[in-house]
């Protein structure tokens, strides 16, 4: 009930007081406010290592597990999405997801994923921060699916950073966990319900350093940031966030 509640008020609140917000920081406060309850409601805890400020004219590249990972991340910093157009027909999350900013792109259309491309090396080139799940789909997250480098022509085209994150689920007993995975054929609705039923979830962000869109070709950073990620999620041994620097 608690759950219900939290997803009507979060469309209230974009659909009668963020057309009168001006500011941009103060929705993104409101955004990340309203993923920490989610997360709350849910009884996760994130754990991060994030960066004292949040980048500006970076891409976030992330592996993806759960419809719930755009909200974990919202609680940390605030990004733009991508995500693939199904998301839009959710009921609630999709109309959420697409009134806080989220692109929808059918990549299976050329025309579509240039047209968004171009809208997102505008928004980069604009200070902003983009976040997208290059394995165009989600896993169990013990490990990762190939990385689309294509989507990562924005930010070479806008000469943004490219900032790395390993995101991972543990248990009540610190062990990792499948319970957030949202994978095969799982209805959200079912997804959903598994979370509920789970006493405690412990998500991890690692932030790594930020790589330099213009180092190498956009396929050598998409594997570069991939191993990053896979080898850290090889790990399950529980650690101890420790602050990055961004250089």
């Amino acid at each position: 009930m608690r759950l219900i509640l939290h997803l009507l008020f979060g469309l209230l609140e974009v659909a009668l007081i963020f057309p009168m917000l001006r500011e941009n920081q103060t929705r993104e406060a409101r955004i990340s406010r309203w993923a920490r309850k989610l997360c709350h409601i849910l009884n996760i805890q994130v754990i991060n290592n994030a960066p004292s400020h949040r980048p500006s004219n970076a891409m976030l590249v992330a592996n993806h597990i759960s419809w719930l990972d755009i909200f974990v991340l919202d609680t940390v910093f605030v990004s733009r999405f991508v995500a693939k157009a199904e998301v839009r027909n959710w009921p609630f999350i999709g109309w959420l997801c697409q009134q806080t900013g989220t692109l929808f792109i059918k990549r299976e259309r050329r025309h579509d994923t240039h047209k968004v491309n171009k809208q997102i090396a505008k928004i980069l080139a604009a200070g902003n921060c983009v976040a997208i799940f290059p394995e165009g789909g989600t896993t169990c997250g013990m490990t990762t699916m190939a990385f689309n480098a294509s989507l990562l022509q924005p930010a070479v085209d806008a000469h943004a950073y490219i900032l790395p994150v390993a995101l991972s689920y543990y248990d009540q007993y610190g062990q990792r966990s499948t319970a957030a995975a949202y994978i095969g054929e799982m209805s959200l609705l079912a997804s959903i319900m598994q979370l509920v039923n789970q006493p405690l979830l412990e998500v991890r962000l690692h932030y790594f350093p930020l790589i330099a869109s213009n180092q190498s070709s956009r396929k050598d950073i998409a594997n570069q940031a991939r191993l990053l990620i896979t080898n850290h999620l090889s790990l399950n041994v529980r650690q101890d966030p420790q602050t990055v620097g961004l250089s």
